[in-house]
């Protein structure tokens, strides 16, 4: 668990520590802070799975990962702005599930 607590804590200073850049490299820090936050979600729906694989009845997880079905679909089908608000609440609320959790 201590792992995974590393690996969401980096996947989501990423983004923060690259747009931190923007002063010296201005718009290409800007396009690849945008750009890593990709790669934190799907660092984060990695550790979602991995979590689930060894807590299959965490209802949390259950509902991280609905949650995470949901925005791909919505997407996928529309592009309401509605679903452009769900990545951020589920970084949140993945983390939140992680860094609570005392041991799995």
């Amino acid at each position: 668990m201590k792992i995974l607590k590393i690996i969401n804590t980096i996947a989501i200073l990423l983004p923060l520590i690259i747009f931190g850049t923007y002063p010296i490299f201005k718009d290409d820090a800007l396009f690849w802070s945008i750009y890593s936050t990709m790669l934190t979600g799907f660092l984060q729906v990695i550790i979602g799975l991995v979590i689930w694989i060894k807590d299959l009845k965490n209802t949390f997880i259950q509902l991280y990962l609905l949650g995470v079905i949901i925005f791909f679909i919505g997407v996928s089908i529309t592009n309401s702005g509605i679903f452009w608000l769900m990545p951020p609440i589920l970084c949140i609320y993945l983390s939140n599930i992680i860094y609570k959790r005392k041991k799995l």
